[in-house]
């Protein structure tokens, strides 16, 4: 998740739109025009987990939905503090995970705090061997017991815990351990960071969510947490 500083940078077209307004014409656009009617908009794509990755500032309360997820995905974003993405990761040029993100912050900013949703286009493994892929993935993580909750109207399981050491710590959820490079489902913490991960599973698809306190110090996570449980009661995934 946070291979680097997210250090973001955010492109905001507003000119030619101050222009025209200056000669008394006013420019709708259709991403506007869907926010305003109610209609989904569309999360903007980019590789969050890169350097060049970007989040784009969400408006506060319009609907948002990620198309290019594996399954149908949607929240409200309940303020203007947040910014979001979405992305897919490939094996052999296909694409084989979906994913999403939502941060507190966007653009330039650093993100004190964010969470990713990720899961496969194909089948998921298992529950249980999820949550042991996500314990087993390596050193330099400390997990709290896992507890059974419910999200977006699902039932779900729940680790809280700590990235301890010089290194950081590598989260795979879905792929096999292989002993090479990174799988195109792994996410790194830095070493400091929070975080919680959830495993839901929607109608036999395994979703992992994965919350992290990023550029916010670990003592306030539990804030961020609840910023956060603020938006994801809207969170949902419409059957197909």
């Amino acid at each position: 998740m946070l291979t680097h500083p997210r250090r973001r940078t955010i492109l905001v077209a507003a000119l030619a739109g101050g222009c025209l307004a200056a000669l008394g014409v006013t420019v709708t656009s259709s991403h506007s025009a869907r926010a305003a009617s109610g209609t989904p908009l569309d999360l903007p794509t980019s590789n969050y987990n890169t350097r060049a990755g970007t989040a784009t500032r969400l408006k506060a309360g319009a609907i948002y939905e990620a198309g290019d997820f594996p399954i149908p995905l949607r929240f409200t974003a309940p303020d203007g503090g947040w910014g979001g993405t979405q992305w897919t990761t490939t094996s052999h040029g296909k694409p084989v995970f979906g994913w999403a993100a939502i941060a507190k912050g966007s653009g330039a900013q650093v993100p004190r705090g964010m969470v990713e949703i990720e899961t496969a286009f194909g089948a998921t493994p298992s529950t249980p061997a999820i949550l042991a892929r996500l314990r087993s993935a390596g050193g330099g993580a400390t997990f709290g017991s896992t507890k059974r909750i419910t999200l977006a109207g699902f039932p779900g399981w729940q680790i809280d815990g700590n990235v301890f050491g010089r290194f950081g710590h590598v989260f795979v959820p879905f792929s096999p351990r292989t002993g090479g490079a990174s799988p195109p489902d792994s996410s790194r913490l830095e070493p400091g960071e929070a975080f919680r991960l959830v495993v839901l599973d929607v109608r036999g698809k395994r979703v992992v969510l994965m919350f992290a306190s990023a550029a916010l110090p670990a003592e306030q996570f539990p804030t961020f947490l609840a910023e956060a449980a603020t938006l994801l009661k809207s969170l949902r995934f419409p059957a197909a």
